[in-house]
């Protein structure tokens, strides 16, 4: 049986360091989603941090690929003279992209994986829509679809991540139905 530090990845020196990392950077994400001021600087640095945890530490080109496409499309939204139009075309592209790796790499092998795929377009597609309705939705269902593949998986950062990631959703979609596009 495992305890709850093995549990939490805390294992060696190596696995603790990128596991806080991994566990502050989803605590910055989710700061993100609910800062109106500093959302898309939050979100696009904790996505970055977990494509570096993806990579290096857990040799998951499907999660480092795709943390590197919600980091994409963070950036295009700092870019404040780009067309959103432009920035969508240049995700496309992205995701065209980075599925061809993927699919000639052999990284989406299983239903599992297409759904953690899909997830993950969820949410960087979603970070380009905000602040519409539709932005926290799609982020919200790109974060159950992760809760899934993370439990299929057993990527336990991932799967915390997501539920409370999930949750911040949510509530931020609740108050843009009340208060309007204001939230």
């Amino acid at each position: 049986m495992q305890t709850l530090t093995e549990f939490f990845g805390f294992t060696s020196p190596i696995s603790t360091f990128w596991n806080l990392s991994a566990y502050l950077a989803f605590t910055i994400i989710i700061a993100g989603v609910l800062s109106e001021k500093y959302r898309n600087l939050l979100i696009t640095y904790g996505a970055g941090v977990l494509a570096l945890y993806a990579g290096i530490f857990l040799h998951n080109p499907l999660f480092m690929l795709l943390q590197t496409l919600i980091v994409i499309s963070g950036i295009l939204l700092s870019i404040k003279p780009l067309p959103k139009n432009v920035a969508v075309a240049i995700m496309i592209f992205s995701t065209v992209a980075a599925y061809l790796f993927l699919i000639i790499n052999g990284s989406i092998t299983s239903v599992s994986a297409f759904i953690g795929s899909i997830g993950l377009l969820g949410i960087a597609f979603g970070l380009i829509a905000l602040p519409k309705r539709y932005g926290f939705l799609l982020m919200a269902v790109g974060g159950i679809l992760l809760f899934i593949y993370a439990f299929y998986v057993s990527a336990w950062v991932f799967f915390f991540l997501n539920i409370f990631f999930t949750l911040a959703n949510i509530k931020k979609l609740c108050q843009w139905k009340i208060a309007g596009p204001a939230c």
